[in-house]
């Protein structure tokens, strides 16, 4: 009886220590608030942020950060492909977003509004206009399907580079990363 609640003692410091290390290595664990003077641009901001996290944070994160994962870092980042029309549509051309369950042209507005100004942060040029409904509904058609997204993604971000002064490190998919 003594060695199993020796046993039952040491696993459960063990499991509080694991946590404690996970919270530690992931301090993102909450959404981000949704600062007052951007919570007028959508209908919704509480619906927009928790589709984003129904949604897009499973491979995107809470927090729009994805490292280690191979998938394009939006936080801080996202933003720069609101500065040409071509990047701007892209976003709502990617597969997952002009297919997604979100049937209301609207809500899909406000949650990539939640995505660009929110979790964009810095990186949203000035005056950038928020997505409206009509022009979902009408990037949703041309959902990109037949091209390489990371290829698309990289072409559009040398353009943000070039006619927009985004950073280098755009071309790669996260920060820190060699591709």
């Amino acid at each position: 009886m003594m060695i199993r609640a020796s046993l039952l003692a040491a696993a459960t410091l063990l499991a509080a220590l694991s946590l404690g290390g996970l919270q530690a290595a992931e301090p993102d664990n909450h959404s981000p608030d949704i600062p007052a003077q951007l919570r007028s641009m959508m209908a919704d901001p509480e619906l927009a942020q928790s589709d984003f996290i129904e949604n897009c944070a499973g491979c995107h994160g809470l927090r729009g950060t994805t490292v280690p994962a191979h998938l394009p870092e939006i936080k801080d980042r996202v933003g720069w492909f609101m500065c040409t029309p071509g990047s701007r549509a892209y976003l709502l051309r990617l597969p997952n977003v002009a297919h997604s369950r979100i049937t209301d042209n609207a809500q899909l507005a406000d949650l990539m509004n939640y995505v660009v100004f929110v979790l964009g942060g810095k990186s949203v040029p000035t005056g950038t206009k928020p997505f409206t409904g009509p022009e979902v509904a009408h990037e949703r058609q041309f959902a990109l399907t037949s091209v390489s997204l990371k290829a698309e993604r990289l072409r559009l971000a040398n353009v943000a580079i070039a006619k927009c002064r985004a950073p280098a490190s755009l071309r790669l998919q996260y920060p820190g990363s060699t591709q």
